[in-house]
């Protein structure tokens, strides 16, 4: 029985290893054109990104960055997430602006904190760079810009406690009789490590028969 008992508890981390695993594979270096591909999802750690959407639009002689001319690169570590590299830039009466919009939904644990940063930007004579991220469900927004009044370069927000969130960056850069440039942005989430509940209850009916038994051979 006790061999029983212990198997039981076994076949619980089994199953909950199993579940938290799933069948989403790896995100990996590639271009938003690739990950715009229909059905497409990938993982980074215990956060799955779904639902991806880009789109482009310029004026005045600007050129719009198409989805194969944006690198997107996982971002690992304490902080999950991408970062998204193009050649964004304008001159004077030019504009240049992209969307980006995915899903993040964690597997295990709860998004706690939203990050997002900026680099290789800079003006010219009233140029602005800036990038706007919005959330669904809840509703939450961050900004960073770069112009004549002066420059925010990273924005957070912390203590979300969420399990998925729905994401919009919008990237806008005017020349406004000068240039605006930018080739990086950096979007990272963090998050608790909670055990999902269906893990918790493989677990605790594994224990409940080895104690069952422990029970049984005492009394």
């Amino acid at each position: 029985m006790l061999k029983k008992a212990l198997v039981a508890v076994g076949l619980a981390f089994g199953l909950s290893s199993l579940a938290m695993a799933g069948p989403v594979g790896a995100c990996s270096v590639g271009t938003m054109a690739m990950y715009l591909t229909p059905g497409f999802s990938c993982s980074i750690g215990n956060l799955t990104f779904s639902g991806f959407s880009y789109s482009s639009s310029a004026f005045g002689g600007a050129t719009a960055i198409p989805a194969a001319g944006v690198t997107v690169t996982p971002i690992t570590g304490a902080e999950e997430g991408f970062q998204f590299e193009a050649p964004w830039a304008v001159s004077s009466a030019q504009g240049e602006d992209s969307a980006i919009d995915y899903t993040v939904t964690a597997t295990s644990g709860m998004i706690n904190d939203l990050l997002l940063s900026m680099a290789g930007y800079g003006i010219t004579d009233g140029g602005n760079v800036a990038i706007g991220e919005t959330t669904v469900s809840p509703l939450l927004s961050l900004l960073l810009f770069d112009n004549s009044t002066g420059t925010m370069a990273s924005d957070s927000l912390t203590g979300l406690s969420l399990t998925t969130l729905s994401v919009t960056k919008d990237i806008a850069l005017a020349g406004n009789g000068g240039t605006a440039t930018l080739s990086i942005v950096d979007n990272e989430f963090s998050t608790s490590s909670v055990p999902e509940p269906a893990s918790m209850l493989l677990l605790g009916t594994g224990l409940l028969a080895l104690a069952g038994y422990l029970r049984r051979r005492w009394s």
